[in-house]
């Protein structure tokens, strides 16, 4: 069976798409989807994670993250207001963990940094 040249471009123009966005979706750094803020934390040893920041009242429990079995990341997804919005992950109930990666940093005034995730307004 021949493949033309066409369809062969297109299958690697959807490769680089598909690689272009698993980068953005590096262990740590929040990304904005259509079905919210997408959390991820890689945490290979921790029984528990979840997402606290400005959004929850800064709540421990209010929002967990579930692992993945394959890839071991803790993931959740949380439908956030357009803003500016801080957060920490906390890992088995009692470590508060800055975000590795985030588009900015502020001081928590507790000697750590939150990082924040901005929503911008759709439109």
């Amino acid at each position: 069976m021949r493949r033309r040249r066409g369809t062969c471009v297109a299958v690697m123009l959807v490769a680089l798409a598909s690689a272009s966005c698993a980068a953005r979706l590096s262990p740590g750094a929040p990304v904005v989807t259509p079905d919210g803020v997408r959390f991820v934390l890689e945490q290979s040893q921790a029984r528990s994670v979840t997402v606290a920041g400005s959004f929850n009242d800064w709540s421990d429990t209010s929002h967990p993250l579930a692992r993945d079995a394959r890839s071991g990341l803790w993931t959740a997804t949380v439908v956030l207001p357009p803003g500016e919005h801080q957060f920490m992950f906390v890992v088995d109930d009692t470590e508060w963990v800055s975000p590795p990666l985030a588009e900015d940093y502020v001081d928590d005034g507790f000697g750590a940094r939150n990082g924040v995730v901005i929503v911008r307004p759709a439109g």
